[in-house]
């Protein structure tokens, strides 16, 4: 009983952790487009480089933290990731060269690299099936529902100043590492965790990965270029052609965000989706379609039809990224270096969306950014169908795909 008690504090603390550091994360992400434009008068494609450099840097770290990273407990990489994000977001707010800014990104991608892999791992570790199920959904109703949460409140700041959402974060930060080393001595199972190199060498367990993996993880790859233009390049559309004022930008990125969380909740409460392949490929569509068609509508469109599509977005991210962590993590023996090349692909269409996306939106306009969109959602599909057995061909069978 006490031992349950400890591992359900440990996992609420972990959630809780998540919820305020995304919280914050998107808070200056959100805040930075605007603070380019604000300090510097950067372009659309410089805005676009300048948040691909923080996210580039996330990818290159988290492939090299991987592994010195395996070998030191959990909570320490949270903590030193807290730290080390806040003096990032401060050096920001200082720079007045805009090469200071940049270097101050790569900073914040590598201390952001500590965090996310570990926590990911940490949570879903010696937990499959349900377990599993629960443990990632609750992960992702936390992070998702603070990076809803967080646009709408750094739409009403960045209107006062850009950097105030900033200071904001950072208070955040802190406190999430402070939250960290309370619980740390108030919760046993917190303390007892080991480093994961440590938890492999101990349990000595069989790896029994599933490959529908690739096709979900090839998925969230071009999702994510698509949340990434929504994201980045969106409001500099908003702002260029729709007149649309921050906090109604905000609004929008909130209801992509409950959108997204309440089907983190749905899915950590059915099995339905596991394990099938046919449902990976429907999601993918999906998002192809709700992008192509909104192609025809990003000019003259009513708030309201923006509304539709922020929402119709948020459901099918949120089964995108559900899809990729649990078929990622389930059956695996090394969860933190799974969720590693999660993180990695999330990151990767990140990079191309705010690069790409930002240089055609500059030269070509939202519409082609859209289509653009839609069309790279659907190669995953195309490459997975064309690959698919014909009836002549003896397939290879595998009952967890």
């Amino acid at each position: 009983m006490v031992e349950k008690r400890s591992q359900t504090l440990q996992t609420v603390t972990l959630n809780s952790a998540s919820f305020i550091a995304q919280f914050a994360i998107s808070m200056v992400n959100f805040s930075l487009i605007y603070h380019l434009r604000a300090m510097f008068s950067l372009s659309a494609q410089m805005i676009g480089i300048a948040a691909s450099t923080y996210t580039l840097s996330y990818f290159f770290f988290c492939i090299m933290l991987e592994q010195p990273c395996s070998h030191i407990r959990p909570r320490h990489c949270v903590e030193v990731s807290m730290i080390g994000m806040s003096l990032s977001i401060i050096w920001i707010i200082w720079s007045r060269q805009i090469w200071q800014v940049f270097f101050a990104l790569i900073l914040y991608g590598l201390f952001m690299a500590m965090l996310w892999p570990q926590v990911m791992g940490w949570l879903s570790r010696g937990k499959e099936g349900e377990r599993l199920n629960r443990a990632t959904s609750s992960f992702n109703f936390s992070w998702s529902f603070g990076a809803g949460l967080s646009p709408l409140l750094a739409g009403f700041l960045v209107e006062k100043s850009t950097e105030i959402p900033m200071m904001v974060g950072i208070v955040l930060l802190l406190f999430t590492f402070l939250l960290i080393v309370m619980a740390t001595y108030l919760v046993p199972s917190i303390r007892a965790t080991t480093s994961e190199a440590s938890n492999r060498m101990t349990e000595q367990k069989e790896d029994s990965s599933t490959p529908l993996r690739f096709l979900c993880w090839a998925g969230v790859l071009t999702v994510y270029i698509a949340l990434s233009v929504m994201q980045t390049i969106f409001p500099l559309h908003a702002l260029d052609s729709l007149k649309i004022p921050e906090r109604m930008v905000g609004l929008l990125m909130l209801i992509r965000g409950l959108a997204t969380s309440l089907v983190f909740v749905y899915t950590g409460s059915v099995s339905w989706w596991q394990f099938k392949r046919s449902i990976a490929l429907a999601v993918q569509i999906l998002v192809a379609i709700v992008f192509i068609i909104g192609s025809l509508f990003v000019v003259s469109t009513p708030y309201w039809a923006y509304a539709i599509l922020f929402l119709l977005f948020g459901t099918l991210l949120s089964f995108a990224y559900t899809l990729s962590i649990f078929h990622g993590a389930s059956g695996s023996v090394r969860r933190a270096k799974r969720m590693m090349i999660h993180e990695i692909l999330l990151t990767t269409g990140s990079i191309i969306g705010a690069t790409f996306g930002g240089t055609i939106y500059q030269h070509f306009g939202f519409t082609k950014v859209m289509w653009w969109c839609g069309l790279l959602v659907l190669i995953p599909v195309a490459v997975s169908l064309a690959g698919t057995p014909t009836r002549k061909q003896k397939p290879v069978i595998d009952v967890k795909s």
